[in-house]
Order: C-alpha cells, then sequence, then structure tokens
C-alpha cells in the first residue's frame, strides 16, 4: 500500500518504520518542510521520504498520529490533496477530534478511528525504544469506512495484534477510560504508572471510575466501575515500568493532551449534566501544575 503518515512523532515513527519493514511504501508529512526525514528506532535508522505533494496525493491511506490538539492543524492544509477514495485513520490519545473530521469530510470519504496500546519511548538523544506490544483496536468511523476491514489486518501483520472493532467508540472510550486516570494521576504527581497501584492512590482511583463508568452510560457505553477499575489496573501493571506520556510532557514543558482526556470527559458530562467532581478538580490540579511548570 501506498501509505502517507502525518505526524513523526513516538507512535508515528513506530508505525512509520514497521509498515516499511512490512513492504508498504511510506511517506511522511512533518512539522518542516524538509523532503525527507531519518527516524531512529530500536538502534536502527531510516529515511523515508517527506511533504510531498505526489506522493500524498495518491496515497491509498493517510495515518494521523499526531497529538490530539494537532490534528485540525495538521490536516486542513493536505485537504486540498485528498482524493475521494483515499482512506483516512486517526490514531491518537483522547476523543473529541474526530468529530471535527465527520463534519470536515464527505460523507463517502472512508473514515477509520483507532486506538494502540504499543509502547514507545523518548530517549534524551531523541531515539525513539519499542518498549512494549500491545493492542490495536481499529473500526469505522462513518459509513463508507466500513468497507475497510481490511486494513485490520495490513495493521496486524505490521504490528500484532491489531482487530477490527464494530463498535470502535466503545473501545476509544475504554481507552479514554484508563487515560484519564493514569494520565493525569501520574503527571501530577510525577510518578510512574506502577506507583498508581499502592493504597494512597486507591480512594481517588475509585472516584474517578465511578463518575467514568456513570458518564460512559450516559453515551451508551455498557460499563461499570469495576469494569473500568480492572482495566486500569491491567494497564497500570503493563506499564508499570513507564512513564505516561503526559507525565513525559509535563516534566519536559510541552503540550499535553489534557483538553482531549479529562477536558472530554468533563465536556460529556456537563452535555448530560452529569456531576464529575473529581474529574474537575483533577484538571484544575493539572491546569495549575503545568502553568506552574512553566513559570518555574
Amino acid at each position: 500500500m501506498r501509505i502517507t503518515l502525518i505526524g513523526a512523532g513516538a507512535i508515528g515513527t513506530l508505525w512509520a518504520v514497521k509498515l516499511s519493514q512490512a513492504g508498504h511504501h511510506v511517506h511522511l508529512i512533518t512539522r518542516d518542510s524538509a523532503h525527507q526525514r531519518e527516524l531512529n528506532l530500536d538502534g536502527a535508522s531510516l529515511t523515508l521520504p517527506a511533504n510531498q505533494p505526489g506522493l500524498l496525493r495518491y496515497s491509498d491511506l493517510w495515518l494521523v498520529c499526531t497529538k490530539a490538539y494537532d490534528v485540525q492543524a495538521a490536516l486542513t492544509p493536505c485537504f486540498t490533496h485528498l482524493e475521494p477514495e483515499t482512506m483516512v485513520m486517526l490514531m491518537h490519545n483522547g476523543m473529541g477530534p474526530h468529530q471535527w473530521l465527520i463534519d470536515s469530510l464527505p460523507a463517502s470519504q472512508p473514515l477509520l478511528l483507532a486506538t494502540t496500546s504499543q509502547g514507545v519511548f523518548r530517549a534524551e538523544t531523541g531515539e525513539y525504544q519499542h518498549t512494549g506490544n500491545g493492542p490495536t483496536a481499529l473500526g469505522a468511523g462513518n459509513k463508507a469506512g466500513e468497507a475497510c476491514q481490511f486494513l485490520a489486518d495490513v495493521l496486524d501483520h505490521t504490528l500484532p495484534t491489531a482487530t477490527w472493532q464494530t463498535n470502535i467508540i466503545e473501545s476509544l472510550w475504554y481507552k479514554l477510560a484508563v487515560n484519564s486516570v493514569i494520565n493525569p494521576l501520574t503527571a501530577l504527581h510525577g510518578i510512574k504508572n506502577g506507583e498508581l497501584l499502592k493504597l494512597d492512590y486507591e480512594p481517588i482511583i475509585d472516584a474517578l471510575c465511578q463518575e467514568l463508568a456513570t458518564v460512559m452510560r450516559a453515551e451508551r457505553i455498557l460499563a461499570s466501575a469495576t469494569e473500568v477499575r480492572q482495566r486500569v489496573e491491567t494497564v497500570a501493571k503493563a506499564t508499570a515500568d513507564n512513564y505516561s506520556s503526559m507525565n513525559r510532557d509535563v516534566f519536559y514543558q510541552r503540550s499535553t493532551e489534557l483538553e482531549y482526556i479529562t477536558g472530554y470527559v468533563l465536556q460529556r458530562a456537563q452535555a448530560h449534566q452529569i456531576s464529575t467532581p473529581h474529574h474537575q478538580q483533577l484538571y484544575q490540579a493539572m491546569q495549575q501544575a503545568q502553568r506552574n511548570k512553566e513559570s518555574s
């Protein structure tokens, strides 16, 4: 396949390298205008073409791996090169940009939504390391996307396991729920994911999971606080020695995806007139922590 990967950060680099190794023709869209980009993953380097309108236009698939807050700015300049049959897939933490994209694309444009638990770490040298395998789920973001189930096989062959989900929004919500507990708590307290398994954090995690389950049910997702809690613990154990992406963003004074994680939970809670005081407190504490970090 001819694949343009938009966003060559941690997850983007992983998929770009692995898709290329699987035999696909990979082209990158990056922040700069360079016509090629060297990617470094697990001690090996790979140079791929970048920012070439012809390759963008004739891609079979656009795989968007930017941060959630960059999706609109990254995609908007590309739209003039979007062919009617090109598939567009979003793969990022958080939720929200999918609704903008649904509204922006013609109904006939195949749209896919995806979430992955593949682990990638950025070393201080700028090199990326694939730190752990995790499942990837994808599904249709609109009616036209329902004809693209074969992409699950493409991704599974590249980085197993990848599976097609008939209700991808449910998968995205569960990923959002896990992220809305682990990311802000680990960022706020400056800890690794595994530290959340200590008894000290049990009350706040229970309260957050209770609020999440209530909002998810209002969004027509079958969820219980127990199920959400179990998923949080599973991820915290599996990534115990890792720092969350939000933790690293705060540490390095980068923009975070708070608005698309906790912020999205608060937005949907407000739409359903559901009280979520613990998410609100955590959201405000994170905002203050970011301001303090920026001014230090």
